[in-house]
């Protein structure tokens, strides 16, 4: 099967690990909860573009200011007996997207319900602010460390007040970036796509996802690979920021810095 416009016989993958499920790791699907999908209905037709778009495994990621965290497994057991009604073959976990101000308010069960990876590298999705007026995102993240998470910056590409030199800095203490589809496919302007580009040959570790919310924002992971690959971007990074590597972060999780990596040398450039 062809993805991201690169013949499978042509993507390579990491050394002993092979691709099964497009996985999209930030991706607003519960309806109901936040600016995701108003209702089933909704939720139902963007389930059948992520599949369409060639994804099998998505991981809803509401806002977490605007969900109860008790409240996820039963959500995501509701949305996925829906799906199975609708006959959409489309896997379903819980996460959330934090924002800055969500993490101190969180209880340590909470982050545990939250995040994803195996016991020493779990990781949590933390937004990179949207305002410039936002602070608190290093402050955010050393609390997320110092309770044993790493992190995964949520489109860092678009985040005014999240200066290149913070996000390497991040990235140097265990961090992977997460660059929204919709902003290498022009959605969120022409300054988002530059910098999202930038940020793709930087060298960074960093995977893809939609950060899907609607018909008006669909899953763009094709898409979005397919810039990248017009860009001159190295058809092994853009394997693993699309296919292997949202899957495996979910697999393997995220070390802490000092240990051995998990994202090895061929999500780089």
């Amino acid at each position: 099967m062809t993805r991201l416009g690169i013949p499978a016989s042509n993507r390579t993958r990491p050394q002993g690990y092979e691709f099964g499920v497009r996985t999209e790791l930030h991706f607003h699907l519960l309806p109901g909860v936040d600016d995701g999908p108003s209702d089933i209905a909704e939720a139902i037709e963007l389930a059948q573009m992520a599949v369409a778009d060639g994804t099998g495994r998505i991981v809803a990621t509401p806002h977490v200011r605007s969900l109860r965290v008790a409240e996820l497994d039963d959500r995501i057991e509701q949305l996925q007996a829906r799906l199975r009604e609708a006959r959409i073959e489309l896997e379903i976990r819980g996460g959330g997207e934090l924002s800055c101000d969500d993490v101190g308010s969180l209880s340590d069960s909470e982050l545990r319900a939250l995040a994803h990876g195996p016991r020493e590298r779990r990781w949590l999705l933390l937004e990179a602010p949207l305002q410039p007026t936002e602070p608190g995102f290093a402050v955010a993240a050393d609390e997320l460390r110092g309770r044993g998470y790493e992190i995964l910056i949520a489109h860092p590409e678009r985040s005014r007040s999240t200066p290149l030199p913070q996000i390497r800095s991040h990235v140097a203490q265990g961090a992977c970036l997460q660059i929204n589809a919709s902003s290498l496919a022009g959605a969120h302007g022409l300054e988002a796509q530059r910098v999202g580009l930038a940020l793709a040959r930087s060298g960074m570790p960093f995977v893809l996802a939609s950060d899907a919310h609607s018909r008006a924002r669909p899953p763009l992971l094709t898409v979005a690979g397919a810039r990248l690959a017009a860009a001159g971007v190295n058809p092994a990074v853009v394997a693993f920021a699309a296919d292997t590597g949202p899957e495996r972060l979910l697999a393997d999780g995220l070390p802490r810095a000092g240990s051995a990596p998990v994202l090895d040398s061929c999500c780089r450039q």
